[in-house]
């Protein structure tokens, strides 16, 4: 596999690092504490993170003490760690500010009778894909995608579809740096085929997919920024078992128009936040991301035909 290099901001020493890996400087090691924090391993010890990470000793207690000091660690006693309250905070004020979790639920709610099952909103970062909402409807639905739980991008239908809508350099590095995770995933084993197969997915509009959840299927479209990035996906969940094949464009069809109407509602917040930017910040803003466009849909359409024509 190749590595990457990346320019550090802070001179013009250049660091090699492989995907994913954070290069070495004080914000990404600090940041590379509070990856360690997870489901399995939620208490971590001074000397373990010195072990784990490689620093001194008096750089990481000069990690911890900000950490603390800020509340995104809490010391729980023997030298151990956990995530700090800062996180909840930070969580309450996702759940009212989020512009996607502002125009999202409600729609979600309108289409509730017609879909007769469950529903997601997913975001993602990096090769996460996570459920911010769920709205619930059916007791019998026993998803995996319970609020805040990572899957990987490569897996299940809110994933492919966000993946399906990347752009061209971002599904090239992908395949150049994970190629056995897409194999994995049954997306292709060389670029050309997995090139065309996130060119189907994107010119259908929908994904389907029960590789987590077997019991269960999912049904997604994307959700556009102003820019025609994708930047969150809405997932249909239903029971396999209830639906078949014949059910499946409908349900396509249904996730699309609701995923269109939430980037539409979503574009609004978004330009309004932009035309109070200053003036020369929004002069030096690309024009791919300015927050003039003739519709509110224009940007998803390019973005689809271009992918399209690849």
């Amino acid at each position: 596999m190749s590595l990457r290099k990346r320019v550090m901001a802070s001179g013009n020493k250049t660091v090699t690092t492989r995907p994913g890996q954070r290069a070495d400087s004080s914000t990404d090691r600090v940041l590379s504490i509070l990856d360690l924090f997870t489901e399995d391993q939620p208490l971590w010890t001074t000397d373990l993170l010195i072990e784990r990470l490689g620093v001194a000793r008096a750089t990481m207690y000069r990690y911890l003490r900000a950490l603390v000091e800020t509340g995104f660690l809490t010391p729980d006693g023997g030298g151990a760690y956990s995530l700090g309250p800062r996180f909840i905070e930070m969580d309450r004020q996702i759940r009212l500010a989020d512009p996607l979790l502002q125009v999202a639920p409600e729609v979600m709610e309108r289409i509730r009778p017609a879909l007769d099952g469950d529903q997601l909103l997913c975001r993602f970062y990096g090769l996460r894909v996570l459920s911010i909402y769920v709205d619930k409807t059916d007791p019998r639905i026993k998803s995996s995608f319970d609020r805040g739980r990572p899957f990987p991008l490569f897996l299940g239908a809110p994933s492919r579809i966000i993946l399906a809508n990347l752009r061209m350099q971002q599904l090239q590095r992908l395949f150049l740096h994970h190629p056995h995770e897409i194999a994995s995933a049954g997306l292709g084993h060389n670029w050309l085929e997995f090139r065309e197969n996130m060119r189907v997915v994107s010119k259908r509009g929908y994904a389907v997919a029960s590789d987590i959840d077997k019991t269960l299927v999912g049904i997604s479209a994307p959700i556009f920024l102003p820019s025609g990035d994708v930047t969150a996906s809405l997932c249909l969940v239903k029971l396999r078992k209830e639906v078949g094949e014949a059910d499946l464009p409908p349900l396509g069809e249904m996730a699309k128009r609701a995923a269109a109407e939430i980037t539409s509602r979503l574009h609004k917040p978004l330009r309004a936040v932009a035309s109070r930017a200053p003036k020369s910040l929004a002069t030096a803003r690309p024009k791919r991301n300015s927050p003039r466009r003739a519709s509110d849909t224009a940007a998803a359409r390019r973005a689809a035909a271009r992918r399209a024509s690849t």
